[in-house]
């Protein structure tokens, strides 16, 4: 009786032990974010260290705060959408004018700021705690220029060349070091779009890792940058980018190959942590975390309902909390999901 009540508890004890998805690694609680849609669905895309989460609803920017949705409203037209929110609760995005154009706003203390001018459209993607606006600005038959707001100014951040080639910011950082993505002429190579940066005020094209485009999507106070790259054979993976140097961040183990997907990285936080998505072995797109430099499945550390599928990861918190989607066909809406280490409340 010993001996079996032995084997017993030993099998037990294996059984707790790799019947956890998160054994040997993080592992999240998960909160649906259906609630926050009360008209139509709500489409989160970014979220900051206090768990406010901003995106669009029912074609109008929101702040989801507290379990309180608010409605940001527009600058006079129909359609509005949220992009970005600081530590400060500041929020940018783009929304239809009365004569509908599109402008950047900025929102802050229950107003909503036109950042536009007359007869240009405008895009705000990005904004630090120190109230610095990147994004994009176009005219009639002009190609979209970076811009930053900054004191009060409009500095125009320009693009790899020629002159008026395209470019767009997409984010800022503390140190006021931008990332984002220029159209340009490469070597050799004819047009190309690249992931750059802007410090100091001068343009640096970061490269690729190996193919001809190459996109950057967010940057750290350490100046990591993140974003996708072309491979040689058109896929992509993703990258980080720091000091000169791109690092490929490779895909999910046997993760298909594929022209113009792979994997991307879209967020990094101030720990180095990245979120994106990464193709597995079957074609299906992923949400997925690098931490430390290896790539983990967040499928593979959440608990989840039968047939749930998390294939995209959004947004990332200094507090490690993730913003996830689930695409369930294409022709379903998707829905969204908040994912919490089990040691943040």
């Amino acid at each position: 009786m010993r001996g079996i009540r032995k084997d017993f508890y030993t099998l037990l004890v294996f059984l707790c032990v790799f019947a956890s998805p998160a054994f040997g690694q993080m592992s999240y609680k998960i909160s649906n974010l259906g609630p926050l849609s009360t008209s139509g669905q709500a489409i989160p895309t970014d979220m900051n260290n206090s768990g406010q989460i901003v995106g669009k609803s029912a074609n109008h920017a929101f702040l989801w705060s507290n379990g309180t949705k608010t409605d940001l409203g527009t600058l006079g037209g129909g359609l509005s959408v949220a992009n970005a929110i600081n530590n400060m609760g500041q929020i940018v995005g783009d929304s239809t004018t009365a004569n509908g154009e599109m402008h950047a706003f900025l929102w802050q203390h229950g107003a909503m700021t036109d950042l536009g001018l007359p007869g240009e459209n405008s895009s705000a993607h990005g904004i630090n705690d120190l109230g610095e606006i990147v994004g994009s600005i176009s005219g009639k038959n002009i190609r979209g220029g970076a811009i930053l707001w900054t004191g009060g100014k409009r500095v125009l951040l320009g693009d790899l060349g020629p002159s008026g080639s395209g470019s767009t910011a997409m984010a800022v950082n503390a140190k006021g070091e931008v990332a984002g993505v220029s159209s340009g002429l490469g070597a050799n190579s004819g047009g190309v779009v690249r992931a750059v940066v802007w410090v100091s005020g001068a343009i640096k094209d970061i490269g690729t890792l190996g193919g001809k485009h190459s996109t950057a999507t967010a940057i750290n106070y350490q100046g990591e940058v993140v974003g996708w790259s072309e491979m040689s054979d058109q896929s992509t993976h993703a990258f980080s980018w720091q000091g000169g140097a791109m690092r490929d961040l490779g895909k999910l183990p046997g993760g298909v190959a594929a022209a113009g997907s792979g994997s991307q990285a879209v967020a990094i936080n101030a720990t180095g942590e990245v979120v994106g998505s990464s193709l597995d072995s079957k074609g299906n797109s992923k949400a997925v975390i690098w931490q430390a430099g290896k790539i983990m499945d967040l499928n593979n550390m959440t608990a989840r309902t039968s047939g749930q599928v998390f294939t995209r990861a959004i947004a990332i918190n200094d507090r490690g909390q993730i913003l996830v989607e689930e695409q369930v066909t294409p022709e379903v809406s998707t829905k969204s999901f908040l994912l919490s280490p089990r040691n943040v409340r």
